[in-house]
């Protein structure tokens, strides 16, 4: 079974300035260099008129992984996250992210929507997680979604910092 989650952040910026920052290679390699390990890269990055899509490989460093899931891994967890962003009409555009962990270990999936709001946007995610080890699935699965919290937060800080300067 997995365990939901979700998430809303306020951006100081139009939702067009949401959706062109993440429409610009720039601003994910920034965001990489921000936020997350130097191990971190860019796989993938392709955006049209309507569509963005991005692959992140993010390396979670041993000493941020629970000492319960420690046993699990050798050293460092290794996520490759895809991200999708589309619909844009001018007032709000929807995405969904999908994030596999190497091994087979775990699944996280998701979908976003951004919206203007009062001067600026707002941007809620929700989405489920999946751990795939016995016994321990459960209560792993509740630490991925603390790490979310802190990811998102530092994610959306960033988002707010480049946006508010385009």
């Amino acid at each position: 079974m997995a365990t939901r989650f979700s998430h809303s952040a306020r951006i100081d910026a139009p939702v067009e300035a949401v959706f062109t920052s993440y429409g610009d290679e720039a601003y994910w390699r920034d965001r990489i260099a921000a936020v997350g390990s130097a191990r971190d890269t860019l796989d993938d990055f392709a955006a049209t008129d309507d569509t963005i899509t991005v692959t992140v490989t993010q390396h979670i460093p041993e000493d941020d992984i629970p000492d319960a899931a420690r046993k699990l891994l050798n050293g460092q967890l290794v996520i490759v996250r895809t991200s999708t962003y589309t619909g844009f009409d001018g007032r709000r555009f929807t995405g969904s992210a999908r994030a596999e962990a190497a091994g087979g270990l775990g699944l996280i999936d998701g979908e976003a929507e951004a919206s203007d709001r009062d001067g600026g946007a707002v941007e809620s995610v929700s989405g489920r997680v999946k751990v795939t080890v016995p016994l321990l699935g459960g209560k792993l699965e509740k630490m991925v979604i603390a790490h979310l919290d802190r990811l998102f937060e530092a994610e959306y800080a960033h988002l707010n910092r480049w946006a508010s300067t385009r």
